[in-house]
């Protein structure tokens, strides 16, 4: 292998929610030293936010998501991969190949983006569709099948 043989990838990672600004701040820090020592070129550590797992890990049930955008010789992957795992703060990590890197927006600011907000709320109120009340909706669920009642009744006198 060469020194050019280097591919892009992603590392996405869960803290505990209970670590303070300080630690964050120096878990990433950490965490881009060893992205250095691995000869790896980052694009982005971002932030995803505090997010509720999906099963507790380590005893929490709480996670601050990061996902990091590196490129790095592949030789040295393996050797990140053991030093992230040695980090006690990281609940859950995984490093995966891509073939082309997107940096994505956080997902609080797409949510406050127009793009991203639903299209009725993009319409005027004048073009968005009534939605009838629950009642209403009760009322005409009945009616299919009182008039196939009144068709044949019809049927009969006829």
């Amino acid at each position: 292998m060469t020194v050019l043989d280097t591919r892009k990838y992603e590392m996405m990672y869960v803290v505990g929610a209970d670590l303070g600004e300080e630690q964050l701040e120096a878990l990433t820090q950490r965490i881009e030293r060893y992205l250095e020592t691995a000869q790896a070129h980052v694009y982005s550590i971002k932030s995803w936010g505090l997010r509720r797992l999906a099963y507790t890990l380590k005893g929490q049930r709480e996670g601050r998501y990061y996902l990091a955008q590196f490129e790095a010789p592949t030789r040295t992957v393996n050797d990140l991969d053991h030093n992230v795992r040695l980090i006690e703060e990281v609940l859950r990590h995984i490093i995966i190949q891509v073939e082309k890197l997107e940096i994505p927006e956080e997902p609080e600011e797409a949510a406050q983006t127009p793009s991203a907000q639903t299209p009725s709320a993009q319409m005027p109120a004048e073009e968005m569709p009534v939605v009838g009340t629950l009642d209403e909706e009760t009322a005409t669920a009945g009616q299919p099948e009182e008039q196939a009642t009144e068709g044949t009744e019809l049927a009969t006198e006829a």
